[in-house]
């Protein structure tokens, strides 16, 4: 399902959800407005896998006003979401992270840490694909190894490079190896290195010599 069907949908299970009549009651009491919301979230889940913590909520002991905050803030989510892949295809790559720099800080006000460690991770790719010249078209690259390359030949920025690295990255790297729940400080420490990053890049370009950008490109 693509983002514009998936908030055609999440629009009709919010007025559901909405109906002042329920508002007091489990929607185990109303079981079609429950199928509804479960359909939703896996649908958001399969479009939107990065946010797992917020999809996975249990459905059955919620109430009605806990479902439409979810589904607000999954709106939220889809909207950010369609300006991030509009400013993607008009070659807008750094204000798509940006956009990736917002959805962290949706995540972390909802307490959803570990979207918000994902949407840093994000972010900070693009800002590298943005910088380095990596077409938008390659979509996995080895962040840390191309962050461990600028810092060894000790290209400009690269000590914000390694912040992020160290606390986005490493903390990324934990949650999808090792299980690990991020706390309230992780994500405070992410957002702090991401945007200081952003800062210090957003007006430069990252000059590479010939062989600094033979290392990176070998490894794409």
């Amino acid at each position: 399902m693509d983002l514009e069907k998936l908030e055609k949908l999440a629009k009709l299970v919010l007025e559901d959800v909405s109906d002042s009549s329920i508002s007091n009651y489990s929607l185990i009491y109303y079981p079609h407005i429950r199928a509804k919301v479960k359909n939703l979230m896996s649908a958001a889940y399969k479009c939107l896998p990065e946010y797992k913590e917020l999809f996975t909520f249990t459905v059955d002991s919620s109430y009605p006003y806990q479902a439409r905050s979810i589904i607000e803030h999954l709106l939220e989510i889809i909207g950010i979401e369609r300006e991030s892949e509009a400013k993607i295809k008009e070659g807008r790559i750094f204000e798509s992270a940006n956009e990736k720099l917002k959805q962290a800080g949706i995540s972390f006000q909802n307490n959803d840490y570990s979207s918000t460690i994902h949407n840093l991770n994000t972010s900070l790719e693009l800002v590298l694909k943005d910088k380095i010249g990596i077409p938008t078209t390659i979509t996995t690259i080895n962040t840390s190894t191309i962050i461990d390359i600028l810092a060894k030949y000790k290209v400009e920025t690269y000590l914000y490079l390694l912040e992020a690295k160290k606390h986005i990255l490493g903390i990324d790297n934990k949650i999808k190896h090792q299980g690990y729940s991020p706390s309230k400080i992780d994500c405070i420490n992410g957002i702090k290195a991401m945007e200081e990053l952003i800062s210090k890049l957003r007006d430069k370009e990252i000059k590479l010599t010939d062989e600094v950008k033979n290392k990176i490109y070998e490894g794409l």
